[in-house]
């Protein structure tokens, strides 16, 4: 009997840990989850883990996750080359709406941020007496010159298209003065290139060429399936694909690390509902990944 090496492969903070918790709970499945596969995502890793100026927190996340994504790559390559005949791989990701994502993802790495933001409201004279004050000011600084050099340059998908070096782009701006920020601005563009830089990158699998239905779209190829779903309609839509593929059967997704719980969670979110984070909003809505996935400024 076949089973299933299900590794659920993402950008970050699109719900892999409830999907990989729910689905290792059914027989005949394994299942992990990853943010970057393959061996160019690996090898360009590696300047980022021995870079003396990365903070601690990043390091010590990005440390753990490089051996663990090597011996998912090294399983995902032996099964799609037929070596594990008792294996089927199936690859799910997941899109969902940038700001949120962002909102999100600021809120699950805001340790990592918290000096950068400091450092931010020490340079531009900003209130920071509190660590809450430092989070809001901070953020909202780094996003209204976001939405300033994006501008500039032309909007998100012409920033990324730009083939000068980021330190030329980021002349003369505060992600020059502070890289800490420069590290938060890649990080808040992180969607828009995922899919085409990362997904099929690893996977050899054309965004373009998969079939779409219903906000779901798949593709196979002879001992792999690949499915994306929107991250908004997946407590529906991916327990249905599941069922109707027959997978496994789902009745409710688990709830697993929810952003709104953690600490500094209000903060953020208020930032990107202000006029800085609608701005952002504007500038994002005209991305092809907003295109390709139905998200529009609200």
């Amino acid at each position: 009997m076949t089973s299933r090496y299900i590794v659920v492969y993402q950008m970050g903070k699109v719900a892999s840990t409830s999907i990989v918790a729910t689905l290792t709970e059914r027989d005949g499945i394994e299942a992990v989850q990853s943010h970057f596969l393959g061996e160019k995502a690996l090898a360009a890793l590696i300047p980022s883990i021995t870079n003396a100026d990365v903070p601690q927190y990043f390091f010590k996340n990005q440390f753990g996750q490089f051996f663990e994504n090597v011996r998912t790559t090294r399983r995902i390559n032996r099964i799609r080359a037929g070596l594990i005949p008792t294996e089927r791989l199936l690859v799910i990701s997941l899109s969902r709406n940038p700001i949120e994502w962002a909102r999100s993802s600021v809120v699950q790495d805001v340790e990592g941020y918290l000096a950068i933001f400091t450092n931010i409201c020490k340079m531009q004279s900003l209130s920071s007496e509190t660590e809450e004050e430092a989070v809001t000011s901070g953020l909202k600084y780094i996003l209204n010159a976001s939405c300033k050099l994006l501008e500039k340059m032309g909007g998100i998908d012409a920033f990324l298209a730009n083939t000068a070096s980021y330190s030329a782009k980021f002349r003369n701006t505060i992600f020059e003065e502070n890289p800490g920020s420069a590290r938060l601005f890649m990080m808040l563009l992180r969607p828009a290139e995922w899919f085409e830089k990362h997904f099929e990158v690893a996977l050899g699998v054309d965004l373009k060429g998969m079939e779409k239905d219903a906000n779901i779209w798949t593709a196979s190829s002879p001992n792999a399936d690949y499915v994306i779903v929107r991250y908004e309609e997946m407590a529906v839509a991916l327990p249905r694909w599941l069922q109707d593929n027959g997978i496994c059967t789902i009745s409710k997704l688990k709830r697993e690390n929810e952003s709104g719980e953690k600490k500094f969670a209000k903060e953020v979110a208020d930032v990107f509902k202000s006029a800085a984070g609608r701005r952002f909003n504007k500038i994002y809505a005209d991305t092809q990944y907003c295109r390709n996935f139905h998200y529009s400024a609200s």
